[in-house]
């Protein structure tokens, strides 16, 4: 026997998570997009769509997080932190979006643990609803992951070939925690045939790897990368990418002190006060990215920096993604060539 959740009650669990004031978090409409947002209503949950265009991480590092706030006056300086990490309930998050925290995790844990960021981690609950269906962009297959890989995911809900039924595995203390609470609107049963997506292995990632530690001036870089904008698109919608600056706003009398999203895509992201800047153009923005996502950042915590969501390939203006280089890399230079713009 196997534990069950129909559609209906899905629904009914976000409708009872909202009424006792969690905030809700789930892919919704909004216009021409769907984009992983607070739900309003229970009614507004769309897990028709395959992948939002935003991904998870910004409910855990937010685009623009305030530090502290700082008041300046004859007594010193007085200082006041945020306190406000809400119970959070996040539905209809996909395995890849789900891994990518386990990811964050590893960083943000690291030499210094960012006290804010596991806050926001301890009073979430993540609610992974396994993958159908996928698509061209897709390739969480090629970087150790599958569409339902538990990694980062609290409840798993594996649709059934039946429809409107998931299979429902509680992952962690907080998954067997929200099935307790609303464990009527749960049932045993026997789930039937899976409906489960196996996207395939489209690049062998030590062959691409092997390339990138051994062909850093290699005249690929300028070839493949010349379109690129430097807008930072991939970037901000990577959910691993954690690039941030800190400024203060204020005046004399006191202000705030903010982490901001960066990215280095964008040209002044590593020029120095001389004005030299040691990545001058976008071959070498991207060397960069794709050396820290499968080089540095696996070299220091044992896993690609990329869990193959694709979005960086659906949303480029010039049609530039991770997936297309990294096979061209593991097929070796000769397979290198221009970037795709269909």
């Amino acid at each position: 026997m196997a534990t069950l959740l129909t559609s209906a009650n899905l629904t009914a669990l976000v409708g009872r998570a909202l009424s006792q004031q969690y905030r809700v978090v789930g892919p919704r409409r909004d216009g021409e997009l769907t984009l992983l947002a607070p739900l309003a209503a229970a009614e507004q949950l769309n897990l028709g769509v395959l992948m939002a265009r935003n991904s998870i991480k910004e409910f855990f590092f937010p685009r623009c997080e305030l530090l502290f706030h700082y008041t300046l006056g004859r007594g010193g300086v007085a200082l006041r932190e945020p306190a406000d990490f809400p119970r959070t309930l996040i539905v209809g998050s996909r395995a890849c979006d789900a891994a990518s925290l386990e990811r964050l995790d590893r960083l943000f844990g690291w030499d210094y643990r960012d006290s804010f960021y596991f806050k926001r981690r301890e009073a979430s609950t993540v609610v992974t609803v396994v993958c159908d269906r996928c698509d061209e962009a897709c390739f969480c297959s090629s970087v150790g992951l599958d569409p339902r890989s538990a990694a980062g995911s609290d409840v798993l809900l594996v649709p059934l070939a039946a429809g409107g039924t998931y299979r429902v595995a509680a992952v962690t203390a907080k998954g067997e925690a929200l099935l307790a609470e609303w464990a009527d609107l749960f049932t045993a049963g026997e789930p039937g045939p899976e409906r489960v997506a196996a996207p395939p292995v489209r690049f062998d990632q030590a062959r691409a790897r092997e390339f990138l530690a051994d062909n850093f001036e290699h005249p690929l870089w300028q070839e493949q990368f010349r379109a690129c904008l430097g807008c930072g698109t991939c970037t901000y919608l990577c959910p691993v990418c954690h690039c941030f600056d800190i400024v203060d706003e204020g005046s004399l009398a006191g202000g705030a002190r903010l982490k901001n999203w960066d990215s280095c895509q964008f040209a002044l992201f590593t020029r120095h006060t001389s004005g030299h800047n040691p990545r001058p153009g976008q071959d070498a923005r991207w060397r960069q990215r794709l050396r820290h996502k499968f080089l540095y950042y696996p070299d220091r915590f044992g896993a690609a920096a990329c869990v193959g969501c694709g979005r960086c390939e659906r949303a480029c203006p010039v049609g530039i993604g991770i997936r297309e280089p990294l096979q061209a890399l593991a097929g070796g230079a000769e397979s290198v060539g221009g970037a795709r713009r269909d």
